[in-house]
C-alpha cells in the first residue's frame, strides 16, 4: 500500500517538475508550435518571411553581442580597455578576411564553435560533452529534416554549386547528438522535439530563428545581465541599430548587382540578405565567443 501511494506520488509530481522545468522556454516552445502550424498551413517559401528572419536573428543577436563591451569594461580598466576594443574589432576583420579566403574552411569550423557557444550559453552548468551535443543537435537538426533548404543555404553562403553532402552528414550527426541529449534530459527531448517538428515544417531558416530569437538570445543576455546588473542600455541599443544600418545599406548598394538564381530552392528570395546575415554574425560571434571565454576563465564563474 505504501509503495503504490509512493508511485501515485511519484507519477504526479514529475510531470509537475518537467513543466516546471519548461517554465523559461515557455516563449521558445510557443513560437515553434505557432511557426509550425502556419508554416504547415501557408507554406514558407515567401521572400518577405526569409527576410523578416534574418532580421530577426540580427535584432535578437546584436543585443547580446553589443552587451561585450560591458563584459570587456568589467574585465579591464584604462588602456587595457581600449585595447581588447581594438582585439576585439580586429577579430571581427579577420573572421570576415578568413570567410572571403577560405569560405568552405570557415563555414565548417564556424559551425563546429558556434555548437559549443551555444552549448555553453544554453547549459552553463552540464557537462562539456552535452554543450557540445546540446549545440550540435541545434545546428544539425535543420539538416536532417531540411536538407534541401541547408543546401541551398549553404549555396548562397559560400557562393558556390550546391554541396548536398555537407548536408547529409550533419544529418547523421543530428540523430546522434539528439538521442544523447534526450536520454540525458527530459528537458532537452522535450525543446529538440519541437524544434525538429519546426525543422520539418518551417525550414532551416525558420527554426533557427525561433531558436535563436526566443531560446538563445533571451538567456544568454538574461544571465550576463544577473552578473552584470545596473547597466545601462543605451550603449546596446546604439551598437545595435549601428550595425544593422550598416547591413541593411550594404545590402540595398549590392543587392542590384546580383541577380536570383530560380533553380535555387528559394526561388524569391534575396540571397544577398542571407549572405550578409551570416557572414554579419560570424564576424561578430567569433569575438563574442572568445570574449565570453575569456571573463568566464578570468572572472566570472557559471
Amino acid at each position: 500500500m505504501l509503495l503504490w501511494r509512493c508511485q501515485k506520488k511519484y507519477l504526479f509530481v514529475r510531470p509537475c517538475v518537467v513543466l516546471l522545468n519548461l517554465k523559461p522556454f515557455f516563449f521558445f516552445l510557443l513560437s515553434c508550435i505557432t511557426a509550425s502550424i502556419y508554416s504547415f498551413a501557408f507554406g514558407v517559401t515567401d521572400s518577405w518571411l526569409l527576410i523578416t528572419c534574418c532580421l530577426i536573428i540580427l535584432i535578437a543577436g546584436l543585443p547580446h553581442g553589443a552587451f561585450d563591451i560591458y563584459i570587456l569594461e568589467d574585465l579591464f580598466k584604462g588602456k587595457i580597455f581600449f585595447w581588447s576594443l581594438v582585439a576585439y574589432v580586429g577579430l571581427i576583420f579577420l573572421t570576415i578576411l578568413f570567410w572571403w579566403l577560405t569560405p568552405l574552411v570557415f563555414l565548417i569550423t564556424f559551425l563546429a564553435y558556434s555548437a559549443i557557444h551555444f552549448g555553453d550559453s544554453d547549459w552553463p552548468l552540464y557537462s562539456f560533452t552535452f554543450k557540445v551535443a546540446w549545440g550540435s543537435a541545434i545546428i544539425t537538426l535543420p539538416c536532417l529534416f531540411s536538407a534541401n533548404q541547408v543546401t541551398s543555404l549553404f549555396a548562397i553562403i559560400l557562393e558556390t554549386q550546391q554541396m548536398p553532402t555537407i548536408a547529409s552528414t550533419f544529418g547523421y550527426i543530428a540523430i546522434i547528438t539528439t538521442i544523447f541529449c534526450s536520454i540525458k534530459n527530459t528537458t532537452a527531448f522535450i525543446l529538440l522535439f519541437f524544434y525538429a517538428i519546426l525543422c520539418k515544417f518551417g525550414g532551416a531558416l525558420v527554426a533557427f530563428t525561433c531558436y535563436f530569437a526566443f531560446l538563445h538570445g533571451p538567456r544568454h543576455l538574461g544571465r550576463w545581465r544577473e552578473k552584470l546588473p545596473n547597466r545601462s542600455n543605451i550603449q546596446v541599443y546604439l551598437i545595435t541599430i549601428s550595425i544593422l544600418i550598416g547591413i541593411i545599406l550594404l545590402v540595398l548598394f549590392t543587392s542590384g548587382e546580383n541577380s536570383f538564381n530560380e533553380e535555387m530552392t528559394f526561388i524569391a528570395v534575396d540571397q544577398i540578405m542571407i549572405r550578409y546575415t551570416f557572414v554579419a554574425l560570424a564576424a561578430l560571434t567569433v569575438p563574442h565567443m572568445v570574449s565570453l571565454f575569456v571573463a568566464d576563465h578570468l572572472k566570472f564563474k557559471h
